[in-house]
């Protein structure tokens, strides 16, 4: 399985990572590896059958709150964007239509 990150979701998280270390460097770090741990195990599963309510499959990224978002084609995971889980749901497609792909 093959894994893709969209430059949404780059952008995404070194955003949220540069936002929670201006509170503590522990808690950006504990972040990050919470949002790798989540990308090992979708990757591992395949995916799975989560679905967020921006109508994508996803994983929640507790305890904080986001949702990672992905898409399975064939034998490649593309991991979409780190939404906030209070985001209007039409936003990720939104995103989507702006930028699919096209940074990744």
């Amino acid at each position: 399985m093959n894994a893709v990150f969209s430059s949404s979701f780059k952008t995404d998280l070194v955003r949220e990572e540069t936002r929670y270390a201006e509170i503590s460097e522990r808690l950006s770090g504990d972040l990050h590896e919470r949002v790798a741990g989540l990308v090992r195990e979708v990757i591992r599963w395949k995916g799975g059958d989560h679905i967020g309510p921006h109508g994508f499959p996803c994983r929640r990224a507790k305890p904080f709150p986001f949702y990672i978002y992905y898409e399975i084609e064939g034998d490649t995971i593309y991991f979409l964007g780190l939404v906030h889980e209070r985001r209007h749901p039409d936003f990720l497609k939104q995103q989507l239509s702006v930028d699919r792909f096209g940074g990744v």
